[in-house]
């Protein structure tokens, strides 16, 4: 008689790149790009090690506060710009091998990246690495929008809106508004205290929402759109802002993954936020 074998949870996530498949597969292959965005949001800076052929070996180690995480593979496919297929296992908990492909298609002047991970352990471990890849893959979207912001103009993208932000008290009912006079759809990314919603309008990221009701510092703001402006150096144009005659806001702070970041009044009273992303 015929032994049912059960299958093992996995997880699929596709996601646009403005960016061509050439430069999602180095993000992927180089060790360098890789520490810029790899791992999840929280990640205070990342170790990498990648020899990308089949049966060659890879390392990452992810430094968090408080602690390190370390994943290892191999390479079992590799065919360049368009498909990666590698296992994947914890320092931890080497007994635990999955498997992870990466499926890379021209769209839209852009990419569709199809990402599958699977063979895990059990559904915990699948949820787990679900949130953790959501947030790195908002990571490898920051990173992609540099290095292309690079290509298409020589140096840093100084001086360019490079993001759009809804900060709110109700996250629900403007996304209720959004979604149905718009048609735009949001993605959910875990953050320190909270959920950061991504803002997609069909294949293309069209901003964020943050919700203001789990910070007290947010208490009496208004609900508003915030524009970013990529600078070149947020701290000394920060400084060059207020001698000009800007209301100070917050003062220059880092998101890991992401940049750094001065939010500030100008002389009229217009809100805006300056940010030199990571990297620039």
């Amino acid at each position: 008689m015929a032994v049912a074998t059960a299958v093992k949870p996995s997880l699929t996530i596709k996601q646009y790149f403005a960016a061509t498949p050439a430069q999602v597969y180095k993000a992927w292959t180089d060790p360098k790009a890789l520490a810029q965005w790899m791992g999840p949001i929280g990640t205070t800076a990342v170790e990498a090690d990648a020899d990308v052929r089949v049966g060659g070996r890879y390392h990452i180690r992810m430094i968090v506060p408080g602690d390190e995480h370390n994943v290892s593979g191999v390479y079992r496919e590799v065919v360049p710009n368009e498909k990666l297929v590698f296992t994947w296992a914890w320092r931890t908990t080497p007994e635990r091998e999955s498997l992870v492909t990466v499926l890379l298609k021209p769209h839209d002047a852009g990419t569709m990246m199809t990402f599958t991970h699977e063979q895990f352990f059990d559904e915990d471990a699948r949820d787990r690495h679900q949130k953790g890849w959501t947030g790195t893959f908002t990571k490898l979207g920051t990173y992609l929008h540099v290095e292309s912001s690079k290509a298409v103009s020589p140096g840093r993208p100084h001086g360019k809106f490079v993001w759009n932000e809804l900060n709110t008290y109700d996250v629900e009912a403007a996304k209720s508004f959004l979604g149905s006079t718009l048609g735009w759809s949001f993605d959910a990314t875990p953050i320190p205290g909270g959920t950061y919603w991504i803002i997609n309008n069909g294949e293309e990221r069209a901003g964020g929402i943050f919700d203001m009701s789990v910070n007290p510092q947010c208490a009496h703001i208004p609900e508003h759109w915030l524009s970013y402006v990529a600078v070149d150096d947020v701290d000394t144009r920060y400084k060059a802002a207020l001698a000009a005659g800007a209301r100070e806001g917050r003062a220059p702070f880092d998101i890991p993954g992401v940049g750094r970041i001065a939010i500030f009044a100008q002389p009229g009273g217009a809100t805006v936020a300056w940010i030199t992303p990571k990297p620039m």
